[in-house]
Order: structure tokens, then C-alpha cells, then sequence
């Protein structure tokens, strides 16, 4: 009986390992065509993340992240698996948080940081080597003040 046993287990075993097929991705929300990665947001009416990979599967080409009423909420780009380019991130309100570039997968050039409401905050200089080289600390601005004027602008 046990050899019996024994026997259906291993047989059960060869045979599910010889016809178990490489798994494909199966989440509906997930697709892939020609290197592009397509994220959806439930209900597929809007996309989450569009990204690309060259074909050993690195980061390649622009990245893009979107909110669910589809604003771009971060843009990026990489070259074969190295950041380049600019890249920009927002803040969950649609305002720019921080934009900057990066070149041969090093910070490069001018970065520079916002408040959530648009208040320019820090700007940082990076050298070709990627080393910064100077920070600027702007004065903080009476934000209630800036909020005011931003609210009675919009309701003019």
C-alpha cells in the first residue's frame, strides 16, 4: 500500500512539474506589450503607472505615474537602468514638489523644492560629478498670507 502511495505521489509530482507552464501574469490591472508596463487603477478606466523596459528588463524610456483623475503626479526617465534626463514630482494637490535632472544616473545642474502650496523652498547645484556644489535656503514666506491670496484670486 505504501509503495502504491509512494508511486501516485511521485507520478502526480513528474507529471504536474512537466506540464506547469511559465506563469503569465494574471492581474487584469497589469499589461505588457513591446517593453511598456501599463498599471490601472480598479475598474481599468484610468491608468496608475505607464513604464518601459529595454530587453534585459531594465528601466528604459520615460516613467509616469498618474493619479486617479489621471494628472501626472511623477515623470521620469532612465537610460537602460541609469536616471537621466528631467524628472519631476508633484505633490497629492496637483503642485510641483521638486524638479531637477540627472544625467548618466547622477543629480546634475539646478534641483529645486516647493512648498505644497508653490512656495519655492531650497535649490540645490550639482556639479557634472554629481557633488553638490550650492544650496540656497529661501526665506520662508508668511504662508497664511500666500494662502489668502491664492484663495481670493480664485474666487475673483
Amino acid at each position: 500500500m505504501k509503495k502504491i502511495f509512494t508511486a501516485i505521489l511521485i507520478l502526480t509530482l513528474v507529471l504536474s512539474s512537466c506540464t506547469e507552464e511559465v506563469k503569465k501574469n494574471t492581474n487584469p490591472l497589469i499589461e505588457m506589450k513591446d517593453g511598456v508596463e501599463t498599471i490601472w487603477y480598479p475598474g481599468k478606466k484610468q491608468v496608475k503607472y505607464r513604464r518601459e523596459y529595454d530587453s534585459q528588463k531594465r528601466r528604459h524610456g520615460k516613467w509616469v505615474l498618474y493619479n486617479p483623475e489621471g494628472k501626472v503626479m511623477s515623470s521620469s526617465f532612465y537610460d537602460h537602468g541609469k536616471k537621466t534626463g528631467v524628472w519631476l514630482v508633484n505633490y497629492a494637490n496637483g503642485q510641483l514638489r521638486y524638479t531637477g535632472e540627472y544625467k548618466n544616473d547622477e543629480r546634475f545642474g539646478e534641483w529645486i523644492f516647493y512648498s505644497a502650496i508653490g512656495i519655492k523652498q531650497i535649490a540645490l547645484t550639482y556639479g557634472e560629478d554629481g557633488k553638490l556644489i550650492k544650496k540656497d535656503v529661501f526665506q520662508k514666506e508668511n504662508i497664511s498670507s500666500k494662502k489668502d491670496s491664492i484663495s481670493s484670486k480664485e474666487t475673483k
